[in-house]
């Protein structure tokens, strides 16, 4: 399993945290700030041009050069595909050159292209699972040096890397760490290091084989992991952590589970937070709740366990 023993954990995935990443920690797991197209974000966006909550919307799609036929973008699974009427689908590295126009409600607001110019498959962190698809989404900026962005910044030095995931039919509330089913046409681009990026990696999406047989996580368990992930202890949406806390986890599957030795307990995860806490990951963390300790904890199991190392 292509997993390190330590594991940054982050905060709310929109704030800027990069100041706490430490030099050798991985794209994936410290990452950068959420997607967005000159500082409005576009981690979650409608297939059908409907307005996202910074006022962005999909206003077109132009399928790669050479390529003709009206294309028309979508999410299949957790991945984007491109389809027009003769039946045509474009998929993986067949739409690295497609360009996505997003545009910010107003008079004055242009469409802004969004190029897909790069196309990887990853692996999973969780034993057994498929390869997970990325992209790298870059669009113009004529005060960058290159004259282009990947739309997930921060500290990205490779402007072509594939630092973008996708999420289809779920979106997810940073203020209160919840999970949104049941979106069927709004699709979520996960940045490297964003909880929603990590949830994926883990084999948690909506759409993915969780169980061998076919079948995703339930919300329930996608919404301890995004709990877990993001340090919410009390449940409310209060994060207490910072990006590149490191910490140590394992599903109660037994599918996703830090190699090495765990250190001490820090928590029992469930949709609902912390069901018990021994220690927190950033030391000295003023809880705002009160949990009993772990090991004297003798109710259900939880989704998640999590150790502080050593």
């Amino acid at each position: 399993m292509s997993l390190t023993a330590l594991i940054a954990g982050c905060d709310d995935p929109e704030s800027d945290d990069t100041q706490f990443r430490p030099y050798n920690c991985p794209t994936w797991q410290c990452g950068f700030n959420s997607a967005e197209v000159n500082g409005r974000s576009i981690r979650e966006l409608n297939l059908d041009g409907e307005a996202n909550g910074e006022g962005v919307r999909i206003v077109g799609f132009v399928a790669p050069q050479g390529l003709l036929g009206n294309f028309s973008l979508a999410a299949e699974g957790d991945a984007l595909v491109a389809r027009n009427l003769a039946g045509q689908v474009l998929r993986g590295a067949q739409l690295v050159g497609a360009i996505i126009l997003v545009k910010k409600d107003g008079l004055l607001e242009l469409p802004v292209p969004i190029t897909v110019l790069g196309y990887e498959e990853i692996d999973s962190w969780a034993e057994g699972a498929a390869k997970v698809p990325t992209y790298a989404l870059l669009y113009p900026d004529l005060s960058s040096l290159l004259g282009v962005r990947n739309v997930c910044n921060g500290d990205l030095l490779d402007t072509l890397a594939t630092a973008a995931t996708v999420i289809g039919g779920e979106t997810y509330d940073l203020a209160t760490k919840t999970v949104q089913p049941n979106k069927p046409r709004w699709l979520t681009l996960a940045c490297a290091g964003s909880a929603a990026a990590k949830l994926r990696l883990m084999n948690y999406g909506p759409h993915a084989d969780f169980d061998g047989a076919g079948h995703p996580s339930t919300v329930a368990q996608r919404q301890a992991t995004i709990k877990m992930i993001t340090a919410d202890y009390c449940g409310t949406g209060q994060s207490y952590t910072v990006n590149g806390t490191a910490v140590q986890w394992e599903n109660y599957g037994g599918t996703v589970v830090s190699p090495g030795s765990h250190g001490d307990t820090e928590a029992i995860w469930t949709a609902a937070g912390a069901v018990c806490l021994d220690a927190t990951r950033v030391p000295d963390a003023a809880v705002q709740c009160s949990l009993p300790s772990c090991s004297s904890y003798d109710g259900p199991l939880g989704e998640w366990s999590t150790y502080v190392p050593d």
